[in-house]
Protein backbone atom coordinates (compact mmCIF):
# COMPACT_ATOMS: atom_id res chain seq x y z
CA UNK A 1 0.00 0.00 0.00
CA UNK A 2 1.60 3.61 -0.96
CA UNK A 3 1.43 5.74 2.05
CA UNK A 4 2.53 9.62 2.35
CA UNK A 5 2.73 10.84 5.69
CA UNK A 6 2.14 14.65 6.23
CA UNK A 7 4.25 16.25 9.32
CA UNK A 8 2.21 19.41 9.43
CA UNK A 9 -0.90 20.28 7.36
CA UNK A 10 -1.66 24.00 7.38
CA UNK A 11 -4.85 25.69 7.09
CA UNK A 12 -6.85 25.62 3.43
CA UNK A 13 -5.47 28.00 0.78
CA UNK A 14 -6.68 28.56 -2.73
CA UNK A 15 -3.40 30.53 -4.08
CA UNK A 16 0.35 29.25 -4.30
CA UNK A 17 3.49 31.26 -3.27
CA UNK A 18 6.77 29.24 -4.24
CA UNK A 19 10.62 30.36 -2.01
CA UNK A 20 13.46 30.70 -4.42
CA UNK A 21 15.10 26.97 -4.53
CA UNK A 22 18.49 25.79 -3.63
CA UNK A 23 20.52 24.21 -5.85
CA UNK A 24 23.07 21.92 -5.19
CA UNK A 25 25.61 21.28 -8.80
CA UNK A 26 27.43 17.93 -7.82
CA UNK A 27 29.45 17.85 -11.05
CA UNK A 28 32.97 19.19 -11.59
CA UNK A 29 31.78 19.88 -15.33
CA UNK A 30 29.57 22.61 -16.47
CA UNK A 31 27.30 20.31 -17.72
CA UNK A 32 25.07 17.56 -16.06
CA UNK A 33 23.77 14.82 -18.19
CA UNK A 34 20.48 12.97 -17.62
CA UNK A 35 19.12 9.88 -19.82
CA UNK A 36 15.02 9.49 -20.14
CA UNK A 37 12.77 7.40 -21.68
CA UNK A 38 10.57 8.23 -24.48
CA UNK A 39 7.03 7.02 -24.22
CA UNK A 40 4.14 8.29 -26.05
CA UNK A 41 5.91 11.02 -26.96
CA UNK A 42 6.39 12.03 -23.75
CA UNK A 43 9.81 12.64 -21.24
CA UNK A 44 10.34 10.41 -18.21
CA UNK A 45 12.91 10.64 -15.84
CA UNK A 46 14.37 8.70 -12.74
CA UNK A 47 14.82 11.21 -9.67
CA UNK A 48 15.18 10.61 -5.82
CA UNK A 49 12.80 12.61 -3.96
CA UNK A 50 13.16 12.75 -0.38
CA UNK A 51 15.06 9.17 -0.78
CA UNK A 52 12.33 7.37 -2.69
CA UNK A 53 13.09 6.82 -5.94
CA UNK A 54 10.22 8.19 -8.57
CA UNK A 55 9.56 8.41 -12.38
CA UNK A 56 8.68 12.32 -13.40
CA UNK A 57 8.02 13.37 -16.45
CA UNK A 58 9.30 16.91 -17.60
CA UNK A 59 6.84 19.06 -18.20
CA UNK A 60 7.92 22.47 -19.29
CA UNK A 61 4.12 23.67 -19.61
CA UNK A 62 3.17 23.19 -15.70
CA UNK A 63 4.01 26.05 -13.89
CA UNK A 64 4.15 23.97 -10.73
CA UNK A 65 5.72 20.17 -10.25
CA UNK A 66 3.36 17.42 -9.08
CA UNK A 67 3.70 14.33 -7.29
CA UNK A 68 0.49 11.67 -7.62
CA UNK A 69 1.79 8.07 -6.90
CA UNK A 70 4.20 6.27 -5.01
CA UNK A 71 5.64 3.01 -6.24
CA UNK A 72 3.91 0.05 -4.83
CA UNK A 73 4.67 -0.75 -0.45
CA UNK A 74 6.67 2.55 -0.91
CA UNK A 75 6.26 5.67 1.76
CA UNK A 76 7.46 9.13 1.79
CA UNK A 77 7.49 11.80 4.43
CA UNK A 78 6.69 15.26 3.42
CA UNK A 79 8.01 17.85 5.86
CA UNK A 80 5.63 20.90 5.54
CA UNK A 81 2.25 20.70 3.87
CA UNK A 82 -0.52 23.22 3.16
CA UNK A 83 -3.64 21.76 2.65
CA UNK A 84 -5.04 23.30 -1.28
CA UNK A 85 -7.67 23.36 -4.05
CA UNK A 86 -6.28 22.71 -7.39
CA UNK A 87 -8.17 22.89 -10.95
CA UNK A 88 -6.71 21.09 -14.04
CA UNK A 89 -7.88 20.19 -17.51
CA UNK A 90 -10.55 18.22 -17.71
CA UNK A 91 -14.55 18.61 -16.08
CA UNK A 92 -14.32 17.43 -12.53
CA UNK A 93 -14.42 19.66 -9.60
CA UNK A 94 -11.57 21.02 -7.53
CA UNK A 95 -9.70 18.33 -6.32
CA UNK A 96 -7.72 18.32 -2.94
CA UNK A 97 -3.98 18.59 -3.29
CA UNK A 98 -0.59 20.03 -0.69
CA UNK A 99 2.00 22.39 -1.31
CA UNK A 100 4.73 20.59 -0.19
CA UNK A 101 8.05 22.85 1.20
CA UNK A 102 11.73 22.19 1.77
CA UNK A 103 11.97 18.41 0.30
CA UNK A 104 15.20 17.39 -1.41
CA UNK A 105 15.00 16.36 -5.44
CA UNK A 106 18.13 14.51 -6.77
CA UNK A 107 18.58 13.93 -10.76
CA UNK A 108 22.15 12.77 -11.54
CA UNK A 109 24.19 14.89 -10.05
CA UNK A 110 21.25 18.08 -10.02
CA UNK A 111 20.09 18.30 -6.01
CA UNK A 112 17.50 20.90 -5.27
CA UNK A 113 17.18 21.02 -1.26
CA UNK A 114 14.34 23.40 -1.31
CA UNK A 115 11.87 21.09 -3.68
CA UNK A 116 8.60 22.54 -3.87
CA UNK A 117 5.83 19.96 -5.45
CA UNK A 118 1.91 19.44 -5.24
CA UNK A 119 0.93 16.62 -3.49
CA UNK A 120 -2.20 15.00 -4.95
CA UNK A 121 -3.38 11.43 -3.07
CA UNK A 122 -5.71 9.42 -3.97
CA UNK A 123 -6.14 10.80 -7.05
CA UNK A 124 -6.11 8.25 -10.27
CA UNK A 125 -4.03 9.81 -13.18
CA UNK A 126 -5.24 7.69 -15.88
CA UNK A 127 -1.74 8.02 -17.81
CA UNK A 128 -0.02 5.78 -15.66
CA UNK A 129 -2.06 3.43 -16.89
CA UNK A 130 -2.00 4.29 -20.67
CA UNK A 131 1.41 4.52 -21.08
CA UNK A 132 2.46 1.40 -19.34
CA UNK A 133 5.15 2.79 -16.79
CA UNK A 134 4.47 3.66 -13.48
CA UNK A 135 4.94 7.41 -13.59
CA UNK A 136 4.98 9.18 -9.76
CA UNK A 137 4.32 12.51 -11.43
CA UNK A 138 5.12 15.56 -13.04
CA UNK A 139 8.49 17.76 -12.93
CA UNK A 140 7.35 21.68 -13.75
CA UNK A 141 8.77 24.76 -14.35
CA UNK A 142 11.63 24.73 -11.88
CA UNK A 143 13.58 22.27 -13.64
CA UNK A 144 14.01 24.83 -16.92
CA UNK A 145 14.40 28.28 -14.47
CA UNK A 146 18.47 27.69 -13.38
CA UNK A 147 20.17 27.01 -16.15
CA UNK A 148 20.20 26.18 -20.10
CA UNK A 149 18.15 22.90 -20.67
CA UNK A 150 19.07 20.76 -23.83
CA UNK A 151 16.56 18.49 -24.94
CA UNK A 152 17.99 15.77 -27.21
CA UNK A 153 14.58 13.95 -28.63
CA UNK A 154 16.82 11.83 -30.86
CA UNK A 155 18.76 10.11 -28.31
CA UNK A 156 17.25 10.52 -25.53
CA UNK A 157 19.13 12.62 -22.87
CA UNK A 158 19.22 16.18 -21.66
CA UNK A 159 21.72 18.40 -20.38
CA UNK A 160 21.58 20.90 -17.80
CA UNK A 161 24.43 23.86 -19.18
CA UNK A 162 25.93 25.82 -16.25
CA UNK A 163 28.06 27.51 -18.78
CA UNK A 164 25.53 29.59 -20.47
CA UNK A 165 28.08 31.75 -22.68
CA UNK A 166 30.14 28.49 -23.45
CA UNK A 167 27.13 26.81 -24.43
CA UNK A 168 25.63 29.95 -27.10
CA UNK A 169 28.77 29.81 -28.61
CA UNK A 170 28.53 26.29 -30.01
CA UNK A 171 24.87 26.54 -30.66
CA UNK A 172 24.77 29.85 -32.45
CA UNK A 173 24.54 28.21 -35.90
CA UNK A 174 21.65 26.78 -34.80
CA UNK A 175 18.13 28.13 -35.81
CA UNK A 176 16.54 30.16 -33.29
CA UNK A 177 13.38 31.66 -31.91
CA UNK A 178 12.12 34.16 -29.73
CA UNK A 179 10.06 33.18 -26.32
CA UNK A 180 8.35 34.69 -23.56
CA UNK A 181 7.48 33.06 -20.24
CA UNK A 182 4.62 33.88 -18.43
CA UNK A 183 3.93 32.08 -15.42
CA UNK A 184 6.93 30.53 -15.58
CA UNK A 185 6.11 28.65 -18.90
CA UNK A 186 6.97 29.81 -22.18
CA UNK A 187 5.72 30.42 -25.40
CA UNK A 188 6.61 30.97 -28.52
CA UNK A 189 4.89 32.45 -32.05
CA UNK A 190 4.66 30.61 -35.18
CA UNK A 191 2.64 30.71 -38.51
CA UNK A 192 0.03 27.89 -39.01
CA UNK A 193 -2.00 27.39 -42.06
CA UNK A 194 -5.09 25.56 -41.09
CA UNK A 195 -6.75 25.39 -44.43
CA UNK A 196 -5.52 28.54 -46.90
CA UNK A 197 -4.42 31.42 -45.39
CA UNK A 198 -1.08 31.37 -42.61
CA UNK A 199 -1.54 32.63 -39.09
CA UNK A 200 0.36 33.79 -36.05
CA UNK A 201 -0.56 31.81 -33.12
CA UNK A 202 1.06 31.97 -29.68
CA UNK A 203 1.55 28.73 -28.40
CA UNK A 204 2.63 26.93 -25.09
CA UNK A 205 5.98 25.21 -25.78
CA UNK A 206 4.69 21.73 -23.66
CA UNK A 207 6.93 18.86 -23.12
CA UNK A 208 4.29 17.06 -21.69
CA UNK A 209 1.81 17.11 -24.15
CA UNK A 210 1.78 13.92 -25.79
CA UNK A 211 0.06 15.51 -29.59
CA UNK A 212 1.82 17.38 -31.77
CA UNK A 213 -0.42 20.45 -31.60
CA UNK A 214 -3.81 21.66 -30.10
CA UNK A 215 -5.35 24.51 -31.39
CA UNK A 216 -8.58 26.42 -29.53
CA UNK A 217 -11.25 26.99 -31.82
CA UNK A 218 -12.47 30.62 -31.98
CA UNK A 219 -13.80 33.45 -34.51
CA UNK A 220 -10.61 33.05 -36.48
CA UNK A 221 -9.18 29.39 -35.98
CA UNK A 222 -11.74 27.06 -36.98
CA UNK A 223 -11.07 23.47 -37.37
CA UNK A 224 -11.89 21.77 -41.19
CA UNK A 225 -14.67 20.17 -42.41
CA UNK A 226 -12.54 16.79 -42.19
CA UNK A 227 -12.70 15.50 -38.20
CA UNK A 228 -13.29 12.92 -35.63
CA UNK A 229 -14.32 12.89 -32.13
CA UNK A 230 -11.70 11.26 -29.81
CA UNK A 231 -10.40 10.92 -26.29
CA UNK A 232 -7.53 13.62 -26.11
CA UNK A 233 -6.20 12.53 -23.05
CA UNK A 234 -6.02 13.24 -19.29
CA UNK A 235 -6.15 15.87 -17.10
CA UNK A 236 -6.02 16.38 -13.08
CA UNK A 237 -9.65 16.57 -13.65
CA UNK A 238 -10.67 13.98 -15.72
CA UNK A 239 -10.58 13.16 -19.42
CA UNK A 240 -10.36 15.42 -22.77
CA UNK A 241 -12.23 15.12 -25.18
CA UNK A 242 -12.50 17.20 -28.95
CA UNK A 243 -11.65 16.90 -32.64
CA UNK A 244 -8.97 15.39 -34.31
CA UNK A 245 -7.85 16.85 -37.58
CA UNK A 246 -5.12 17.94 -40.11
CA UNK A 247 -3.46 21.53 -40.09
CA UNK A 248 -1.92 22.25 -43.73
CA UNK A 249 1.57 23.44 -42.25
CA UNK A 250 3.56 24.39 -39.43
CA UNK A 251 5.99 27.09 -40.20
CA UNK A 252 8.92 27.02 -37.50
CA UNK A 253 12.00 29.56 -38.76
CA UNK A 254 13.06 27.76 -41.86
CA UNK A 255 11.40 24.42 -41.02
CA UNK A 256 7.79 23.45 -42.80
CA UNK A 257 5.92 20.59 -41.41
CA UNK A 258 2.85 19.64 -43.26
CA UNK A 259 0.14 17.93 -43.27
CA UNK A 260 0.37 17.34 -39.34
CA UNK A 261 -2.01 15.97 -36.92
CA UNK A 262 -4.41 18.75 -34.77
CA UNK A 263 -6.41 18.27 -31.93
CA UNK A 264 -9.29 20.84 -31.23
CA UNK A 265 -10.19 20.10 -27.60
CA UNK A 266 -13.84 21.25 -25.81
CA UNK A 267 -13.99 24.51 -24.87
CA UNK A 268 -15.17 23.32 -21.53
CA UNK A 269 -12.58 21.42 -20.00
CA UNK A 270 -10.58 24.92 -19.99
CA UNK A 271 -13.49 26.12 -17.40
CA UNK A 272 -11.07 27.15 -14.37
CA UNK A 273 -8.50 26.88 -15.90
CA UNK A 274 -6.17 30.01 -15.67
CA UNK A 275 -5.08 30.47 -19.67
CA UNK A 276 -2.28 33.37 -20.63
CA UNK A 277 -3.56 36.17 -22.61
CA UNK A 278 -3.71 35.64 -26.13
CA UNK A 279 -2.99 32.14 -26.19
CA UNK A 280 -3.90 29.76 -29.01
CA UNK A 281 -2.85 25.80 -28.24
CA UNK A 282 -0.20 24.38 -27.58
CA UNK A 283 2.97 22.74 -28.97
CA UNK A 284 3.62 19.20 -27.69
CA UNK A 285 5.97 16.18 -28.30
CA UNK A 286 4.88 14.70 -31.24
CA UNK A 287 5.75 18.18 -32.98
CA UNK A 288 8.60 18.62 -30.53
CA UNK A 289 10.40 15.34 -30.78
CA UNK A 290 11.50 15.96 -34.36
CA UNK A 291 13.90 19.02 -33.33
CA UNK A 292 16.43 19.03 -30.41
CA UNK A 293 16.06 21.95 -28.51
CA UNK A 294 17.98 24.21 -26.18
CA UNK A 295 15.80 26.20 -23.75
CA UNK A 296 17.61 29.49 -22.35
CA UNK A 297 14.61 30.86 -20.09
CA UNK A 298 16.88 33.76 -18.93
CA UNK A 299 16.76 35.30 -21.98
CA UNK A 300 13.87 34.34 -24.00
CA UNK A 301 15.38 32.22 -26.42
CA UNK A 302 15.51 28.45 -28.15
CA UNK A 303 17.96 27.36 -30.59
CA UNK A 304 16.63 23.91 -32.21
CA UNK A 305 18.12 22.25 -34.94
CA UNK A 306 15.67 19.24 -36.77
CA UNK A 307 16.70 15.58 -35.92
CA UNK A 308 16.04 11.90 -37.56
CA UNK A 309 12.63 12.26 -36.32
CA UNK A 310 11.74 14.82 -38.61
CA UNK A 311 10.00 13.20 -40.76
CA UNK A 312 8.16 10.44 -39.00
CA UNK A 313 4.82 10.30 -39.70
CA UNK A 314 1.86 11.87 -37.53
CA UNK A 315 0.34 8.92 -36.72
CA UNK A 316 -2.93 7.98 -34.82
CA UNK A 317 -5.11 5.50 -33.74
CA UNK A 318 -6.80 3.78 -36.71
CA UNK A 319 -8.76 1.56 -34.28
CA UNK A 320 -10.92 3.39 -32.50
CA UNK A 321 -10.16 1.64 -29.44
CA UNK A 322 -8.28 2.75 -26.66
CA UNK A 323 -6.62 0.43 -24.03
CA UNK A 324 -5.10 0.61 -20.54
CA UNK A 325 -3.14 -1.27 -18.61
CA UNK A 326 -5.60 -2.21 -16.34
CA UNK A 327 -3.60 -4.33 -13.32
CA UNK A 328 -1.38 -7.23 -12.87
CA UNK A 329 -1.70 -10.27 -11.55
CA UNK A 330 0.13 -12.73 -10.58
CA UNK A 331 0.18 -16.13 -12.73
CA UNK A 332 1.45 -19.54 -11.83
CA UNK A 333 3.23 -21.50 -14.75
CA UNK A 334 4.92 -24.61 -15.16
CA UNK A 335 9.03 -24.24 -15.46
CA UNK A 336 11.53 -26.15 -17.04
CA UNK A 337 14.51 -26.83 -15.31
CA UNK A 338 16.21 -24.34 -17.39
CA UNK A 339 13.88 -21.56 -15.24
CA UNK A 340 14.74 -22.30 -11.82
CA UNK A 341 17.15 -19.65 -10.98
CA UNK A 342 14.40 -17.21 -9.84
CA UNK A 343 13.72 -18.21 -6.27
CA UNK A 344 9.57 -17.30 -7.24
CA UNK A 345 8.68 -20.86 -7.65
CA UNK A 346 6.91 -23.59 -6.01
CA UNK A 347 6.64 -27.08 -5.55
CA UNK A 348 3.93 -29.77 -5.84
CA UNK A 349 3.04 -33.39 -6.64
CA UNK A 350 1.43 -34.75 -9.95
CA UNK A 351 -0.92 -37.19 -10.87
CA UNK A 352 2.16 -39.08 -11.35
CA UNK A 353 3.76 -38.65 -8.09
CA UNK A 354 6.51 -36.61 -10.16
CA UNK A 355 7.91 -33.47 -8.29
CA UNK A 356 7.03 -30.25 -10.32
CA UNK A 357 7.88 -26.55 -9.86
CA UNK A 358 5.77 -23.62 -10.63
CA UNK A 359 7.50 -20.25 -11.45
CA UNK A 360 4.53 -17.45 -10.23
CA UNK A 361 5.06 -14.11 -12.66
CA UNK A 362 3.31 -10.70 -12.64
CA UNK A 363 1.49 -10.37 -15.50
CA UNK A 364 -0.12 -7.64 -17.23
CA UNK A 365 -4.27 -6.97 -17.99
CA UNK A 366 -5.03 -5.23 -20.36
CA UNK A 367 -8.49 -3.00 -20.83
CA UNK A 368 -10.65 -1.37 -23.11
CA UNK A 369 -10.98 1.53 -21.58
CA UNK A 370 -12.87 4.13 -24.49
CA UNK A 371 -14.08 3.43 -28.05
CA UNK A 372 -14.36 6.22 -30.88
CA UNK A 373 -18.12 5.93 -32.29
CA UNK A 374 -18.46 4.58 -35.65
CA UNK A 375 -14.53 3.34 -35.65
CA UNK A 376 -13.67 0.09 -36.66
CA UNK A 377 -13.77 -1.51 -33.21
CA UNK A 378 -17.17 0.03 -32.50
CA UNK A 379 -18.84 -1.15 -35.78
CA UNK A 380 -18.08 -5.26 -34.65
CA UNK A 381 -18.93 -4.87 -31.34
CA UNK A 382 -16.21 -4.26 -29.09
CA UNK A 383 -17.12 -2.73 -25.56
CA UNK A 384 -15.69 -0.35 -23.07
CA UNK A 385 -14.41 -2.82 -20.44
CA UNK A 386 -13.56 -5.34 -22.68
CA UNK A 387 -10.49 -7.38 -21.15
CA UNK A 388 -7.72 -8.31 -24.21
CA UNK A 389 -6.57 -11.87 -24.37
CA UNK A 390 -5.26 -11.99 -27.70
CA UNK A 391 -4.06 -9.50 -30.58
CA UNK A 392 -3.23 -11.03 -33.68
CA UNK A 393 -2.29 -14.33 -32.56
CA UNK A 394 0.01 -12.79 -29.52
CA UNK A 395 -1.05 -13.48 -25.68
CA UNK A 396 -1.80 -9.73 -24.50
CA UNK A 397 0.33 -10.95 -20.97
CA UNK A 398 3.22 -11.26 -23.24
CA UNK A 399 3.52 -7.28 -24.89
CA UNK A 400 3.40 -3.90 -23.81
CA UNK A 401 1.48 -1.60 -23.88
CA UNK A 402 3.24 -0.02 -26.31
CA UNK A 403 2.61 -2.90 -28.93
CA UNK A 404 -1.04 -2.05 -29.06
CA UNK A 405 -0.19 1.89 -29.84
CA UNK A 406 2.26 0.28 -32.93
CA UNK A 407 -0.30 -1.83 -34.12
CA UNK A 408 -3.58 0.55 -34.45
CA UNK A 409 -1.45 2.84 -35.62
CA UNK A 410 0.41 0.56 -38.11
CA UNK A 411 -1.34 0.72 -41.93
CA UNK A 412 -4.23 1.46 -43.11
CA UNK A 413 -6.45 -1.75 -44.01
CA UNK A 414 -4.11 -4.33 -41.66
CA UNK A 415 -6.11 -6.71 -40.34
CA UNK A 416 -6.92 -6.77 -36.37
CA UNK A 417 -8.18 -9.98 -34.83
CA UNK A 418 -8.61 -9.52 -31.21
CA UNK A 419 -10.03 -11.97 -28.27
CA UNK A 420 -11.62 -10.44 -25.18
CA UNK A 421 -12.93 -11.87 -21.99
CA UNK A 422 -16.61 -9.77 -21.67
CA UNK A 423 -17.50 -10.80 -17.92
CA UNK A 424 -16.51 -14.62 -18.55
CA UNK A 425 -17.34 -15.14 -22.06
CA UNK A 426 -14.71 -15.83 -24.21
CA UNK A 427 -15.40 -13.25 -27.77
CA UNK A 428 -13.26 -12.94 -31.10
CA UNK A 429 -13.74 -10.04 -33.16
CA UNK A 430 -12.08 -8.79 -36.56
CA UNK A 431 -12.12 -6.01 -38.18
CA UNK A 432 -9.60 -4.04 -39.96
CA UNK A 433 -7.38 0.06 -39.45
CA UNK A 434 -9.41 2.43 -41.20
CA UNK A 435 -7.37 6.18 -42.47
CA UNK A 436 -9.73 8.42 -42.07
CA UNK A 437 -7.74 11.79 -41.83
Amino acid sequence: MTKIFFLRILILYTAISFAQDSIVWNSKKDKIKIPFELSHNLIIVDVIFNGVKLKLIVDSGSDESLLFSLPVNDSIFIKEAELIKIKGVGKNDLIDAYLAKKNILTIRQYTNNNFNILVVPNQEIDIVNITGIQINGILGASFFEHFLVEINYENKYIVLHRDVEKINRKIKKNKSAPISVENRKPYIEIPVIVESIPINLKLLVDTGLADGLWLFENETINCSANYFIDVLGFGLSGVVSGKRSKVKEIVLSDYSIKNALVSYPEKDFFKGVNISKGRNGSIGGQFLKRFNWFFNYKDSIVYFEKNKLFNSPFEYNMSGIEIQHKESKWVKNTISSVDRKSNEFDKTMDFNQKMVDFKYELQPVYEIYALRENSPGFKVGLKEGDLVLKINGRKATTVKIDFFNDLFTSEDGKQITIVVDRKGQILTFKFKLEKIL
